[in-house]
């Protein structure tokens, strides 16, 4: 059964068009992706491009061939575009138009001043190969699941794109001129619009799975944060303490904890405004995460009040980070408003040896000590062993 290459252009253009029309919804609701309207409008183009060359009839007149050649070198850069977009980097908006002029440049000289289809046909193919190998160089990425999932799939979809663009290049190098057309019927030129077709299916799919995962992860980024600090918030935390106190229960380590105030935070409200408070509280978050180690959790747990989870530490460790941040914020000057504006902080620190390995003992534990340190004048770090030392110290008298 003979397969009609005009045919199997249709319906990759309508693929395309179709395909499109998603992503641009998809773009709509999803402000904070970037790339997904280059790929819109991209597949757009490239679908339209298709659309009517698939309608060409030989000789093509000079304004179709323009159109053509414009929509597919634009559409082919806006999914290079797309994909750099995606990944956080620059759009280099001369790309689309250097493959538009490109293309545009090969299909004019060899397709109406010099026709020689072996030559304009074989150069479309071997920039079509060329851009989607490139494409696929910038999918190949290392990162965490299931976002690597879907970059390979759409990295394999287009590099199975470029594959049979350079199988048609092979082909027609090795053909005579006067058998090279389009839309003929003989040798791989319908097996590769057939393939290409569906690769261009999976690589929308893919790109709708990457836009899909990176939504969800954002998602979950904000469930587990505080939005004013950006560090982990009360919930997060105390799921990883449980996690960590389980795992001690097996490995015998050592988890402490830090509970961190800050001091006099209303009458910094009062007088300086909320915004002020806010703005001290987001600088602490910083200070603490500079002087946490890359596998301790610094979190806010509500209000002016922070915790930091320090695994494998002692609380005579802890103590002494604790006696470091305690300086450090002490030592910080905030400008607002032009003028200086400066706080303390009061410190509790324990650790599971002593307090115990559940979170609620733990908890109860750094709680004491944090009251403590408030108690006794602000400013200060205090370690919930040096309360039960004392109990036990009043006990013997």
């Amino acid at each position: 059964m003979s397969i009609d290459p005009r045919t199997i252009m249709v319906i990759w253009a309508a693929l395309s068009i179709l395909i499109a029309g998603m992503l641009a919804l998809v773009g709509m609701h999803a402000g904070n992706v970037r790339g997904v309207r280059q790929w819109a409008l991209g597949d757009l183009l490239v679908g339209l491009s298709l659309a009517v060359t698939s309608q060409i009839i030989l000789p093509p007149p000079a304004l179709i061939i323009t159109f053509s050649s414009l929509a597919v070198g634009c559409g082919l850069g806006l999914l290079y575009n797309g994909i750099e977009a995606f990944k956080g980097g620059r759009c280099r908006y001369w790309i689309p138009a250097f493959l538009a002029a490109l293309m545009l440049m090969n299909n004019l000289v060899f397709g109406v001043w010099y026709p020689d289809p072996k030559i304009r046909i074989g150069c479309n193919f071997f920039v079509f190969a060329v851009v989607h190998l490139i494409c696929a160089r910038a999918l190949f990425v290392r990162i965490a699941q299931p976002l690597r999932t879907a970059y390979w799939l759409a990295a394999g979809s287009v590099s199975v794109i470029a594959l049979l663009a350079v199988l048609r290049v092979i082909m027609i190098v090795f053909s005579s001129t006067d058998s090279v057309r389009m839309f003929t019927t003989t040798g791989l030129n319908p097996s590769v619009l057939l393939f290409g077709s569906l690769a261009q299916m999976s690589k929308s799919f893919a790109l709708m799975l990457l836009i899909n995962y990176t939504l969800a992860n954002e998602l979950k980024e904000l469930a587990a944060t505080d939005s004013l600090t950006g560090i982990l918030n009360r919930r997060t935390i105390e799921a990883e303490a449980m996690r960590q106190l389980a795992q001690i229960q097996r490995s015998g380590d050592n988890l402490a904890i830090m509970m961190i105030d800050v001091d006099h935070f209303k009458r910094i409200n009062d007088e300086h405004g909320h915004p002020a408070g806010d703005e001290v509280l987001r600088r602490l978050a910083h200070l603490m995460n500079s002087v946490v180690r890359g596998n301790d959790y610094v979190a806010r747990y509500g209000g002016e009040e922070f915790c930091i989870l320090l695994p494998v530490t002692s609380e005579t460790q802890a103590a002494v980070l604790a006696e470091r941040l305690r300086r450090l914020y002490a030592a910080l000057s905030i400008d607002w408003n032009g003028k200086p504006l400066q706080s303390t902080i009061s410190i509790g620190v324990a650790d599971s040896r002593q307090a115990g390995s559940d979170l609620q003992s733990l908890i109860k534990a750094v709680d004491t000590a944090l009251y403590q340190a408030k108690h006794q004048g602000r400013n200060q770090v205090v370690r919930y062993a040096e309360g039960v030392e004392v109990n036990a110290s009043m006990q013997h008298v």
